[in-house]
């Protein structure tokens, strides 16, 4: 193999506003660069295009933004014919087959496809009528065509074995130690406790799961819950929830401010591809964390060490009081927790995996 630096273009398939594409996509093709390599970035839009004609717009600014989605696509084509990698983070197009997937593999074979959801289930908390419109056989057609795949965890890579890719590498969705500060205080005296919990307004249902402990906790204790997302508002009967609309210069924020920091999950084949995500991002700021032991969540702590597992709403109620009760065990977890983080799941222990299954893919070019 020679030293000749590569020519990669990344394709996400949203904006920078969302975690995938910031962490997936943007980060390591930095990193990328940082070593000489060239890297082109195709998004759907700008965040500023995204805001004025997408979130929380009417039907007929969204269809104006998805036709000019389409036609962005269309120009971005021209990037991908003398690359060394082309990296799908996600289908190119939301809706209908992958046809500029396609048109891409017969002018450059060296196609990856990156997944760190179970993206062949249906989202569990969405009813849009558009979603038959989805090719949720997207992930499958890709296994046939690519050269490779990056995935977030053990389960993903399973599937898409099955699938027929010829090559996989896993690579969590890391966490930026340097963004992901350690959070300075640790309360003694908490007026009160403040439980957080901070993603899509989508996945705001599994939270239903922890009513109850919330519920009860409040009436014994000073409890407040702190949502961040991007939904217009948030409530629980007989809790002191307090509710921010989600803003990406507020993210670290969101993630210091609580003394307990929340990832429920329900058993399905949907929530078993995820990717711990909410929980590693609590981790990696020194926030102790409470999860739903389903798929990669049970991996990324051990149990009572860098945070808590619990199963029944038993379990919540009884992990949750034990952190409530004790100031010194959040400091602690937090602190275990944010090291467990910068050993497996950050950028940096991540990073030379990545690079060294890119450069495997390409070394057919650059030979």
């Amino acid at each position: 193999m020679t030293n000749k630096k590569l020519k990669i273009v990344f394709f996400g398939n949203a904006t920078e506003k969302i975690a995938g594409i910031r962490y997936r996509v943007k980060k390591f093709a930095q990193m990328l660069e940082s070593e000489g390599h060239q890297c082109i970035i195709c998004l759907h839009s700008s965040v500023e295009f995204y805001l004025k004609f997408y979130e929380n717009q009417p039907k007929y600014k969204k269809a104006i933004y998805w036709f000019c989605v389409w036609l962005n696509r269309w120009w971005q084509l021209r990037h991908t014919l003398n690359a060394d990698i082309v990296f799908l983070r996600g289908p190119i197009f939301k809706y209908g087959p992958p046809i500029f997937e396609y048109i891409i593999h017969l002018f450059n074979k060296n196609i990856v496809f990156d997944i760190d959801d179970a993206v062949w289930e249906k989202p569990a908390f969405v009813k849009s009528l558009f979603l038959r419109f989805i090719d949720f056989d997207w992930t499958k057609k890709m296994c046939q065509i690519c050269a490779g795949a990056v995935v977030g965890n053990r389960y993903l890579e399973e599937h898409v074995k099955q699938w027929g890719v010829k090559k996989v590498v896993i690579v969590p969705t890391c966490i930026d130690m340097d963004r992901h500060e350690q959070k300075k205080d640790y309360p003694e005296h908490n007026n009160p406790v403040i439980i957080g919990w901070t993603g899509v307004y989508n996945n705001l249902g599994y939270l239903d799961i922890i009513k109850e402990p919330i519920k009860e906790l409040s009436k014994k204790y000073p409890v407040q819950l702190f949502i961040a997302s991007n939904s217009s508002e948030y409530k629980m009967d007989g809790v002191n929830v307090v509710f921010e609309p989600w803003k990406v210069e507020k993210e670290i924020e969101y993630l210091q401010k609580p003394d307990i920091g929340l990832m429920p999950l329900v058993d399905t084949p949907r929530a078993r591809g995820k990717c711990a995500f909410k929980a590693l991002q609590y981790m990696g700021v020194g926030t102790p964390v409470v999860i739903s032991p389903v798929g990669m969540n049970a991996e990324v702590i051990e149990d009572g060490v860098h945070g808590f597992l619990a199963r029944t709403p038993e379990e919540w109620y009884d992990r949750l009081e034990k952190l409530i009760q004790n100031p010194d065990m959040r400091e602690q977890m937090g602190r275990l927790a944010r090291e467990r983080v910068k050993q497996l799941y950050s950028f940096e222990a991540n990073y030379p995996k990545l690079k060294e299954f890119l450069l495997d893919i390409a070394k057919g070019r650059i030979q």
